[in-house]
């Protein structure tokens, strides 16, 4: 992290003046961050602050916040999330200069890194049949432990011009294209298509290519649900980037579907797969209930699309419960590796009996009786691919993408 601080103790233009001080900001960087105090009281100063970037303001706070950042997807109230490549100049607005003035401040420039952040790629809100508010939703998923939160009504993209400010949580614009042939989420944009209504089943793969081409990601959900409209009917040849294998509370749909994903995966076809909690109130389900893990690059929404379409995902039953991660020279899910290279995994938050399966082209090739609490599995990479599941009798707490052989 690298900080700038700068003592100022001049103020050449007096009251009612300001003071710019300019800083670069590299491509490396998620997240500016500034701190300022100065000499307050009855016969103190008065000393606003904002944002400049390339010349044009993007946040203002007065003097009442002594604290402030700015990130791509969200930042401090007042302020603008947005590109953070440029110049940038913090700006004092000196109201009143009093005795003995100065002011410290102090500039945090946050770099990109990468981490895992686990959180939720499908749930409702009254926008569409979800039952809560928007930021009710939103403040249900960070107290269920999200570090994001996918606010995806059926056929509107209302909710994404309704945003609570600085929430803590990454709120990703989405809709669910809900037609009479299956449901798919249109992940990263506030309006992924011009006209969501389908009227063939036809239509459908050409709604995804739509939104797909303006940059959305494409998730395929709950493709063996028992309704008629809920249920996948358009063939796995369409513009998707990943399959939701686990939705909602385990249950037989689910089951069809994780079965029907490896054979994809058997047949040849790379495909990363999700997991979504399909929020409702009337449902009865939580947030992150089950959540998706990612390795992503940043934190800010890219990241955490990219990572599901390069399907660095393990689908977990929680936030914070069983996880498994690579280790040493391992690839990353949804990555290749050479055929015969040993992997390494290193699994956590399991219970003693608990099944560690391997799992690669010829279907489940090894299963391991967890011993303890953190475990460590050693393999050779064969068989087209290698993922995992854990198995906590007939509950699964997680399932990870493949690595892949080249």
């Amino acid at each position: 992290m690298e900080v700038f601080t700068h003592r100022i103790t001049d103020f050449p233009g007096g009251d009612k003046s300001f003071i710019e001080v300019p800083f670069d900001v590299g491509s490396d960087i998620e997240r500016i961050e500034v701190s300022y105090v100065f000499p307050t009281g009855a016969e103190g100063s008065v000393i606003d602050i904002g944002l400049a970037h390339e010349g044009r303001i993007r946040g203002w706070t007065g003097a009442e916040y002594g604290h402030i950042f700015v990130a791509e997807d969200h930042a401090a109230p007042g302020y603008k999330a947005g590109p953070l490549d440029g110049r940038w100049h913090v700006v004092l607005g000196i109201v009143r200069v009093g005795p003995q003035c100065w002011v410290d401040l102090s500039i945090r420039l946050v770099p990109r890194r990468a981490r895992w952040l686990a959180g939720e790629l499908h749930s409702h809100t009254e926008h569409s049949d979800g039952g809560v508010l928007a930021g009710e939703a939103v403040h249900r998923a960070r107290m269920s432990g999200c570090d994001f939160v996918a606010l995806t009504d059926h056929n509107t993209t209302a909710q994404n011009r309704v945003k609570p400010d600085n929430p803590g949580i990454l709120v990703i614009d989405a809709m669910e294209l809900t037609s009479y042939w299956g449901h798919t989420n249109f992940l990263g944009l506030a309006d992924p298509v011009d006209d969501w209504r389908c009227y063939t089943p036809e239509d459908v793969p050409m709604k995804m290519a739509e939104a797909r081409e303006k940059g959305a990601t494409i998730v395929v959900n709950h493709p063996f649900q028992a309704s008629a409209g809920g249920r996948w009917q358009c063939g796995i040849d369409v513009p998707l980037h990943a399959l939701e294998i686990w939705n909602g509370n385990w249950a037989q749909h689910n089951v069809e579907a994780v079965a029907f994903w490896q054979e994809q995966l058997a047949a040849g076809k790379r495909l990363a797969c999700t997991g979504g909690s399909d929020f409702h109130l009337k449902n009865r389900r939580r947030h992150g209930r089950p959540a998706n893990r990612l390795h992503v690059a940043t934190r800010s929404v890219a990241g955490i699309l990219e990572a599901v379409r390069a399907g660095a995902n393990v689908v977990t039953s929680a936030p914070d419960e069983t996880m498994v991660f690579p280790l040493d020279n391992t690839p990353m899910f949804g990555a290749s590796g050479r055929s015969g290279q040993a992997v390494g995994l290193g699994f956590e938050g399991l219970a003693r009996g608990d099944e560690i399966r391997l799992i690669s082209r010829a279907g489940v090739i090894r299963i391991i009786e967890a011993e303890s609490e953190i475990q460590v599995v050693e393999a050779p990479l064969d068989g087209g691919f290698l993922r995992t599941e854990v198995w906590r009798g007939d509950v699964p707490c997680l399932f990870s993408n493949p690595i892949y052989v080249d």
